[in-house]
C-alpha cells in the first residue's frame, strides 16, 4: 500500500511538471501573439488545471469512473490547497526567509492537494 502512494505521489508531482510546461507554453504563446499577461494567465492555467485533472484521473490514480462531478471536485481542491498555501505563505513571512516561505508553502499546496485528489476526488 506504501508503494502504491508513493508512485501516486511521485506520478501527481510528474504530472505537476507537465501541466506546468503545458500551462507556461500557452500562456508565453498567447503574450507572444499580444494577448495581454492578465487573460494570457487567465487561460493557461484554466487550460493547466484541465489538463491536470484528465492526467491525474487517467495516469496518478488509474479512476475509470465517468462521474461529472469529479471535475468539480478537483477544482474545488485545487482552490481549497490554493488556500492553505496562501494562508501558509502568510504566516510564515512572519517568521522566515521569503524564499523560503514560497518553498514551504509550495509544500503544503503540493500534499494538501494530492492528499484531497487521492481521498476525495479520485477514491477507490
Amino acid at each position: 500500500m506504501l508503494k502504491k502512494n508513493l508512485l501516486e505521489f511521485f506520478t501527481y508531482n510528474l504530472v505537476g511538471i507537465v501541466n506546468t510546461f503545458i500551462g507556461f507554453s500557452i500562456i508565453f504563446t498567447l503574450m507572444f501573439t499580444g494577448i495581454s499577461a492578465i487573460k494570457s494567465n487567465i487561460i493557461g492555467y484554466s487550460i493547466g488545471a484541465v489538463v491536470s485533472f484528465y492526467l491525474n484521473k487517467r495516469y496518478t490514480f488509474k479512476n475509470t469512473q465517468n462521474n461529472k462531478k469529479q471535475i468539480f471536485k478537483f477544482f474545488a481542491v485545487l482552490l481549497v490547497a490554493y488556500i492553505l498555501n496562501f494562508l501558509t505563505l502568510q504566516y510564515l513571512l512572519e517568521f522566515v526567509n521569503p524564499y523560503l516561505a514560497q518553498l514551504l508553502s509550495a509544500i503544503v499546496y503540493t500534499l494538501s492537494s494530492f492528499l484531497m485528489a487521492k481521498f476525495l476526488v479520485f477514491k477507490d
